[in-house]
């Protein structure tokens, strides 16, 4: 519990500065790149995460799991997945160099493209994985506090009218390696050098326990990103840059997953081990968190949609409010879903994560078609609540199989305290939205105590 708290500290301290730096770096691109420059950053960036993920393929999630089983190996898993993401991400550079050749977009766009690539092989170097599955998550916190303070740096001299958008991609990269580099002393300190290894006998091995989780986790970005990506093909740059920027505001609360995600995986993959009889109480523990923490936050940003964009993007953004009030409803969904997938993965059930996750994207990828077609962007981000809910339902049918969660009545209590919280900010939104926000968190964390829907034996979690 003491380990998990600490390790969940400090990778919340970390990610908050990281992603409020990222949150203020796509604000600024957003006023001196204008709507349209702004969906083109969002298009180039989704195809760059697309090549990320290739270079992961699963082994990054398989490297925290066995770290976290057993530190010894962690040195030949290293050498050996660095080796293979290296390969993987030039044949993902290669990948995007050959779509921007093909894609009917101006000039500019196709640089974008080629130049953001790069940063798919600057990725490859990053070993936070590393320190997720040793849960020292400090120097992950540290690193990347440290990237996007430069990256933000960068942006702001360098980045100054859509005249310099190609400055975009070269801040990242050089931001990235910068992460990569603070991340290899302490490993280097601990393990030794990197020594990247062609053993295919290891690589065999990896493949066969990764294969599952890669595809789910290309198929996973396929669709998180394909909003962006089909509105940047079938309609304009400006409907995509309106997109984008409740995709941001979304993409800054999701903090929220990655952290629940690095604490939870190797805690989870633990107790799987070691102690089977505790995991109800583990799960149901982190289904009431997530619930406490995810219902307020999404209810809140859904009630102050509007001041909540003009204050970050500026009056050329309003479209965005009635594309982020239901996309902001990702994040209670992408937490629950982290919560049965990862309890799954912890359990060596990585083909049935795989299945899952294939049925809702194919699902997800069809509505988004649809959507895009028929409405543009809000028909995009209701597609992908509709994926997201449908590998919900997957995973948790599979999840409450293997483990029932130890759960009470105190269970409703977060979903009846945000009622009366919904009617003091609606009550008091117009007259100043930055005191209505805080009486009504108040409010709501008030009758949350009360009703007992955090108690004090989740304290330790959640602090």
């Amino acid at each position: 519990m003491r380990r998990s708290a600490r390790n969940a500290s400090f990778l919340f301290c970390g990610e908050i500065g990281a992603r409020f730096l990222g949150f203020l770096v796509a604000a600024i691109l957003a006023r001196r790149l204008g709507i349209a420059g702004f969906g083109q950053i969002g298009f180039a960036m989704s195809i760059m995460a697309y090549g990320v993920i290739v270079s992961k393929f699963g082994f990054l999630t398989i490297g925290i799991r066995e770290s976290a089983r057993d530190r010894k190996a962690i040195p030949g898993l290293v050498n050996n997945i660095i080796s293979l993401r290296m390969i993987l991400s030039i044949i993902a550079v290669v990948g995007i160099f050959i779509f921007a050749l093909l894609v009917r977009k101006e000039a500019s766009v196709k640089w974008l493209l080629a130049v953001f690539s790069l940063c798919v092989i600057a990725q490859s170097f990053l070993l936070e994985w590393v320190f997720t599955g040793i849960e020292r998550m400090e120097y992950i916190a540290i690193a990347r506090v440290l990237t996007n303070s430069a990256y933000f740096g960068l942006i702001i001299a360098l980045v100054r009218s859509p005249k310099q958008i190609i400055m975009v991609p070269i801040a990242l990269i050089i931001a990235t390696l910068l992460g990569a580099s603070v991340l290899l002393v302490p490993y280097v300190r601990r393990f030794g050098w990197l020594k990247p290894e062609f053993n295919r006998t290891a690589w065999k091995l990896l493949a066969g326990k990764a294969w599952p989780i890669g595809i789910a986790s290309v198929l996973s970005q396929l669709y998180i990103n394909f909003g962006i990506v089909g509105l940047a093909l079938f309609t304009t740059d400006y409907e995509t840059g309106i997109y984008t920027a409740a995709f941001r505001l979304v993409i800054f609360l999701l903090m929220l997953d990655r952290i629940f995600q690095a604490v939870f995986f190797p805690v989870v993959s633990r107790y799987f081990r070691e102690h089977q009889d505790k995991l109800p109480e583990l799960i149901g523990t982190a289904l009431r968190i997530i619930l406490a923490g995810c219902l307020p936050v999404s209810t809140g940003v859904m009630l102050l949609g509007k001041p909540v964009v003009l204050l970050v993007f500026g009056h050329n953004y309003l479209s965005s409010v009635s594309v982020l009030q239901p996309l902001v409803w990702f994040l209670p969904l992408s937490l629950l879903s982290s919560l049965a997938g990862y309890s799954l993965l912890a359990a060596g059930r990585e083909r049935r994560f795989a299945r899952n996750t294939a049925i809702g994207v194919a699902i997800a990828l069809l509505l988004t078609v649809i959507g895009i077609g028929q409405w543009g962007a809000l028909g995009a981000a209701v597609a992908m609540l509709i994926g997201e809910a449908c590998i919900l339902c997957l995973m948790g049918y599979d999840s409450l199989r293997m483990v029932k969660p130890k759960i009470n009545w105190h269970f409703v209590i977060p979903l009846l305290a945000c009622i009366p919280m919904s009617v003091v900010l609606v009550s008091l939104r117009d007259w100043n939205w930055v005191i209505a926000a805080l009486v009504s968190g108040v409010t709501y964390i008030g009758l949350l105590f009360l009703g007992k829907g955090i108690t004090s034996d989740d304290l330790g979690l959640v602090k």
